[in-house]
């Protein structure tokens, strides 16, 4: 199977024009160069897991959802969930997962 290039850049793009940001934005954030993130936006060029990693932390999103699409049934809650939980430390991240099990517990039984 041969990596959906095109697929991958303009799922980049799209998230970078939701999230308002210039490609001299998103490229900062990630740490690398405006050219190179052009050349991904555009299907030219692929990327390292570290550059796809900084991308995706840079959008608050997850790499599955830039490499597949968003496979959420409620687009954007995927992405919403993980943004929140990357603005926490490691303990709060690990206090909030035993949260949200206690919730999902609670609300599977009604």
């Amino acid at each position: 199977m041969q990596f959906p290039h095109e697929e991958v850049g303009s799922r980049i793009l799209e998230q970078r024009k939701k999230q308002g940001l210039t490609r001299e934005q998103l490229a900062e954030k990630a740490d690398i160069s405006v050219q190179f993130l052009a050349d991904i936006e555009k299907g030219r060029k692929s990327m390292t897991v570290a550059t796809l990693r900084a991308i995706a932390s840079a959008l608050s999103v997850t790499t599955d959802s830039i490499v597949y699409g968003s496979r959420s049934p409620l687009p954007g809650v995927e992405d919403e969930l993980y943004a929140l939980c990357a603005a926490l430390s490691p303990k709060q991240q690990t206090a909030a997962a035993k949260l949200l099990r206690v919730f999902f517990d609670t609300v599977r039984d009604l």
